[in-house]
């Protein structure tokens, strides 16, 4: 126990050095996603509270998305290009300021390194205040393109000034990285029940991915884990653990910050 004592000690020390933004202090926001849909499901009720209030919200979505189907026959151009109309509907729904596409293949052969420097070029060219993306460090998660997407963003956001990575020097400060679908949540941002209700709605634009049923359960799932996880009854919240870009090296306590 004296351990652990130690460690909060540590950790709330180290919380003085890092000036951590309030989201809604923000005036670009980038969020690094796996596929289309994966940024609506894990935080579209807070890019639709934030896009209310004038922050401008960027999706990057790594992959095409054309293999998120069991219909063989669907599966490949088709389903890209049904996906990514998806997505600028839901995208509409939640007010997102604009859609950059990468167009790896969806459980594609790319590599981390390769998605990496397309992220440090769009933080250099957008220069975010704050970057959000998968978790990758999630217990239990096996999709390679969650597991990529999330590791080549974390690194992005650490190292992309470093011309090694990508050629040219940047002067930008970004200030925060947020991680959602994390199990180690350390904010816990409020919302209103009609940012939960456009975000349901624009859940509902992925039709490729999301029947009656399953629609169904994903309501209940994240109206109750909205409700689960605040502070205080009656409140919603949505779930990320944002850290300074600087403690995702060589900081162990970073887990507990």
């Amino acid at each position: 126990m004296k351990g652990v004592k130690r460690v909060q000690n540590l950790t709330q020390k180290l919380k003085e050095f890092f000036n951590i933004p309030k989201l809604e202090e923000c005036e670009r926001i980038l969020c690094v996603q796996p596929h289309p849909d994966d940024a609506d499901i894990s935080m579209g009720a807070t890019v639709a509270k934030l896009s209310e209030l004038g922050v401008k919200v960027f999706y990057l979505t790594v992959t095409d998305g054309s293999a998120g189907s069991q219909d063989e026959s669907l599966i490949g151009q088709r389903l890209k290009e049904i996906r990514e109309k998806e997505q600028e509907k839901a995208a509409e729904t939640l007010g997102v300021h604009e859609l950059i596409w990468l167009g790896f293949e969806d459980l594609g052969e790319y590599t981390v390194e390769q998605v990496r420097s397309k992220v440090v070029e769009q933080i250099r060219k957008i220069r975010p205040d704050m970057v959000f993306t998968v978790d990758p460090f999630l217990p239990y998660e096996v999709h390679p393109d969650h597991i990529k997407c999330g590791f080549a963003a974390c690194q992005a956001s650490s190292l992309y000034r470093l011309p090694k990575l990508h050629p040219g020097n940047s002067d930008h400060q970004l200030r925060a990285v947020g991680l959602f679908n994390t199990a180690y949540p350390n904010t816990f941002y409020e919302v209103e029940q009609r940012h939960i209700e456009r975000k349901l709605f624009a859940l509902s634009r992925h039709k490729s991915q999301f029947d009656e049923n399953s629609l169904k359960m994903l309501s209940f799932y994240l109206t109750e884990r909205a409700k689960q996880y605040a502070p205080e009854p009656g409140k919603l919240v949505e779930t990320f653990k944002i850290l300074p870009p600087s403690m995702l090296h060589v900081f162990p306590e970073a887990l507990e910050f």
